[in-house]
């Protein structure tokens, strides 16, 4: 199918520029009067179009599925967008990852507009687009994680954003490439004349290394906006430190699944939820339904988590959750909704002083108990 045969009809995207990721949906009708909706999700630090789906005269239910598979876990709402705005979106992921489009299908019409990539929008309307594609910041230290988790992503657009004035200190850089923040702990020091002076200590994963990063930060907090950024200290650790630097209780609730068919109505019932597929079972992720979790102290990168549901090869359901409120919750609703009596048996509660579920799934059992019986030998 050509665009260009495309008559645009509405666009609207996810107001999740500031976690360095945006869901985008796109309607048109093309000349023969049938409705098409594209899908994307677009990765602003290293995938770049990292998902394209598109209907023709779709099933509705298939189609607000697929949206629930691609933007539920971003965590954020959606705002209408122009056509214009739209595009851009696209040829700015774009650039993250010119490969990501190979994979795609029916781009061959925006490659002329490949060749001038920010035609089309001026710098004015791409700041007032990402300001409303951005969250209202509220915290200084909400601001702080945004600001380092940006910074690390190389996220240079929506770093800008966050600096008072959009005065950018280009002597600050912590890496070349786009990088994950795993934690970020910040300490409110004393202040000066160009505002409150913070030390924010960062864990960041560098692929094939850990490295804790010292930073210096003065904000504007009447503005919420950074005056000044310096790294004061930077050492590389190894991951058994920077695992130990990770730990939080894990909660976990074992069961037995009593009913064959209940992982496919499972699946069925929260589209939502990230699937995938291990040796030894299947997992869902569950997120939260906003990122309430960038405005703690100290920021995790799987703040973002409610819970895991792990399906193993032998029948039992592992459900586990860094917080015990949510899994009491997961609990609650199971015990509402009949499927303890239908579907699952509760074998037991257990709780770990670190996150264990994750080493399970990548093991080569499928039986949590013969798991931790295999760390006694």
């Amino acid at each position: 199918m050509n665009l260009n045969k495309l008559i645009f009809k509405n666009a609207k995207a996810t107001n999740t520029r500031m976690m360095g990721v945006v869901g985008l949906i796109c309607e048109w009708k093309d000349t023969l009067g049938r409705e098409v909706v594209q899908i994307f999700h677009l990765d602003y630090e290293a995938y770049g179009i990292d998902g394209f789906y598109q209907f023709v005269d779709g099933n509705e239910r298939e189609i607000t599925n697929t949206i629930l598979g691609v933007t539920g876990g971003l965590g954020g709402t959606f705002v209408e967008i122009t056509y214009d705005e739209y595009v851009f979106l696209i040829k700015s992921a774009y650039v993250v990852d010119p490969s990501s489009v190979e994979s795609l299908v029916d781009f061959e019409s925006f490659y002329d507009d490949f060749e001038s990539l920010y035609a089309g929008l001026e710098l004015e309307d791409e700041i007032r687009l990402y300001q409303r594609l951005c969250p209202e910041i509220l915290t200084p230290q909400e601001l702080l994680n945004y600001f380092v988790m940006r910074v690390v992503g190389n996220d240079y657009p929506s770093t800008l954003l966050l600096w008072k004035d959009g005065v950018i200190d280009e002597s600050f850089e912590i890496a070349e490439g786009a990088y994950s923040l795993l934690k970020n702990t910040t300490l409110k020091e004393v202040s000066s004349e160009q505002g409150q002076i913070y030390r924010c200590d960062a864990l960041i994963d560098f692929e094939a290394h850990y490295m804790l990063v010292v930073l210096e930060i003065i904000i504007d907090e009447t503005e919420l906006k950074i005056v000044r950024a310096k790294v004061v200290e930077s050492m590389e650790i190894s991951s058994i430190e920077a695992s130990f630097n990770l730990n939080k209780p894990e909660h976990m609730l074992v069961l037995s699944v009593d009913d064959a068919f209940f992982e496919r109505r499972f699946s069925d019932r929260n589209p939502e939820m990230m699937k995938y597929d291990y040796y030894n079972g299947r997992l869902y992720t569950e997120f939260n339904r906003n990122n309430e979790h960038v405005k703690e102290n100290p920021y995790y990168l799987n703040g973002d988590l409610y819970a895991l549901y792990f399906f193993t090869g032998s029948g039992q359901l592992i459900i586990g959750s860094l917080q015990n409120d949510n899994l009491l919750e997961v609990d609650r609703a199971f015990e509402e909704n009949g499927i303890y009596d239908d579907s699952l048996s509760l074998i037991c509660e257990l709780k770990t002083d670190h996150p264990i579920l994750y080493s399970f799934m990548n093991s080569a059992y499928d039986n949590i108990f013969d798991f931790f019986e295999s760390w006694r030998k």
